[in-house]
């Protein structure tokens, strides 16, 4: 029996009282960096613009095509990449639809394949000995369902004292999605034979952890819809990922919009939740890429202007027909490695539509930044935040210079902390420190303070408070 839906609207933020759409009165220190794209973080902007860093594709694309019997179409990133620790090993699951078993209703016409990879860009994959495949198991097809697995989303286990296994998992089954477990990554058990969606979902249905409110989040499809398709993106939340919400649609496209979201792939970065909507055009059959972004995983905002964060591929270019993105970057350094699935065709092509499986990189958290929106230099006031003996970090690009102002919460500079006073920071960085005649942010004397950031030529992506 469902639970009845309880929504946090407080999530982030100190604050005696909740304001419109999530934004509250204070920045909390409690998860950085902060993203300026983000209107719980920023008051108000002035002569400054959003804008959308699309990712670069990598030269050696295709990673992984199609090579085995079992591959049919190819494989496409229905599925999930991560780095185990443990193992040291890049780890993915894909998914691969085999034509002639789905048009004549036979088992696994979906299925799951596993790759590992010690580098991300080299890939192999190993005969696992657990699948029957023609009366035998030397192939690398997981084990997990009685007649397909489609779409599986895969994640570490945040909580092994809660739930079995080291991974845990989402799939497609006959019946709906339900909630699997592994130890081992190749042999997946149900958790519960009830499903978390007790219908069938057809898209990357995908899950995520919240450890600020210990929660799951689930992004799938709902099963109410007012035109000739469900392609929308709902959600369901779970505490145990037993007892799951009634799905609710929370993301319909706008009047600027292609007419359908095939669905959205969600990732955590510091305080905010990202999404990968994939943006579908029923008239072309083309899918492409758009990032939304979210404080609370339930209420979504894009840009007006719906700058496209991965585009298709050039015309004849193995990714030319869709682009698919996997749900969580892998953090390698200072380089946000983005696992796509691509397509030579549109969704709508009537002959054999081949895949496979590439890689866009992008420098750490660029994902949204804020710009000036001419030649002018452009302003951004952030809401107030406690100093608590912290250090202001930057994450930018500088062609020109980077000031910054402390002012108090009723918006009066503070003496000594002015813009006049401020170190210019004239050099790009990710965690690109900013000083006032030599003080640093903790010196300030105040214990609640906002920012007053000037661009001249600079962008600017997200700031941080450190204790060092």
């Amino acid at each position: 029996m469902r639970h009845a839906m309880v929504l946090s609207f407080f999530v982030l933020f100190i604050s005696a009282e909740a304001l419109p759409q999530d934004v509250s009165h204070r920045i909390s220190a409690a998860q950085g960096p902060y993203f300026l794209c983000d209107s719980r973080v920023v008051e108000d902007r002035w002569l400054v613009e959003r804008f959308v860093v699309s990712p670069q594709r990598h030269p050696k694309n295709p990673l992984i095509v199609r090579d085995r019997p079992w591959e049919g179409t190819g494989p496409h990133l229905g599925g999930s990449v991560l780095y185990d620790p443990e193992d040291t090993r890049y780890k993915m699951w894909y998914s691969v639809w085999n034509k002639h078993a789905y048009y004549n209703k036979l088992p696994f016409s979906y299925n799951v394949c596993y790759a590992e990879s010690k580098d991300g860009i080299a890939w192999r994959k190993p005969n696992l000995g657990v699948f029957d495949y023609e009366g035998r198991t030397d192939n690398n097809c997981i084990k997990l369902g009685t007649d397909k697995t489609q779409n599986i989303d895969v994640c570490l286990n945040p909580a092994p004292d809660k739930w079995p296994g080291k991974f845990l998992a989402i799939h497609n089954q006959k019946g709906g999605v339900f909630v699997s477990c592994s130890q081992d990554g190749k042999t997946f058990t149900r958790l519960w034979e009830t499903p978390a969606i007790s219908y069938h979902s057809d898209t990357h249905n995908n899950f995520i952890y919240d450890d600020v409110l210990d929660r799951w989040l689930l992004y799938c499809r709902p099963r109410a819809w007012a035109g000739y398709h469900r392609r929308r993106v709902a959600f369901q939340e779970s505490p145990d990922l037993q007892h799951w919400t009634h799905e609710r649609t929370i993301l319909v496209p706008s009047e600027t919009d292609a007419p359908e979201f095939y669905g959205m792939t969600v990732f955590r970065r510091g305080d905010l939740f990202f999404g990968t909507l994939q943006t579908y055009d029923n008239s072309t059959g083309h899918m492409e890429a758009e990032l939304a972004w979210s404080g609370d995983g339930v209420h979504w905002d894009q840009i007006a202007t719906h700058p496209r964060f991965v585009r298709r591929g050039t015309d004849g270019s193995w990714d030319a027909g869709m682009v698919i993105i996997g749900e969580n970057p892998v953090e390698v350094g200072d380089e946000l490695r983005f696992y796509y699935g691509g397509f030579a065709l549109p969704h709508n092509a009537e002959q054999e539509n081949v895949a496979g499986i590439g890689l866009l990189t992008t420098e750490r958290d660029r994902l949204i930044g804020l710009r000036p929106s001419s030649g002018e230099p452009g302003f951004i006031l952030t809401r107030p935040f406690l100093v608590n003996g912290k250090r202001l970090l930057v994450n930018a690009r500088i062609e020109g210079e980077l000031c910054a102002e402390l002012r108090t919460d009723n918006n009066k500079v503070i003496p000594g902390w002015s813009l006049d006073d401020c170190d210019p920071v004239t050099a790009s960085g990710y965690s690109q420190g900013v000083t006032w005649k030599g003080k640093a942010l903790k010196e300030v004397g105040e214990p609640e303070v906002r920012i007053l950031f000037r661009l001249a030529k600079a962008e600017l992506f997200t700031f941080d408070l450190a204790d060092q």
